[in-house]
């Protein structure tokens, strides 16, 4: 397995599993049976800011990982893999997974700096390939 595509199923699990803390939240606040059935009117399932972010970074997760699971499959794909690409997927796994608690705990400097690492560490990739 390519580095490229270890760092990428990493990633999908990481994005799998970020709704445990809202979810927990939700359950907390519901109860199970009323989470499972559909939502009211007026619902409010954020009541808590943290929760709401909680919900934001992993929603953050999706978009990001939209653009990351393509390159890093297209390394893979045509053989482009070195080592500026197993770092910058290493490092687009490790950014994202600061980001989490930097998201939650409202730390909004270094959210951006984060973001951009993941950013520029899915840009270094797609750079090897088209570069």
């Amino acid at each position: 397995m390519s580095p490229e595509i270890y760092w990428l199923i990493w990633s999908a699990l990481l994005t799998a599993f970020l709704w445990i803390p809202y979810g927990m939240y939700r359950i907390s606040k519901i109860g199970f049976a009323r989470l499972l059935m559909n939502p009211l009117p007026g619902d409010d399932p954020f009541e808590a800011e943290w929760a709401h972010r909680a919900y934001r970074v992993h929603m953050n997760a999706f978009e990001t990982i939209a653009t990351f699971a393509p390159v890093a499959i297209a390394v893979h794909i045509t053989g482009s893999g070195n080592e500026i690409t197993a770092m910058a997927a290493a490092t687009y796994f490790f950014s994202r997974v600061a980001y989490v608690p930097i998201y939650i705990f409202k730390i909004p400097v270094l959210r951006l700096v984060l973001f951009m690492v993941a950013l520029i560490a899915t840009t270094v990739m797609a750079y090897q390939i088209i570069g």
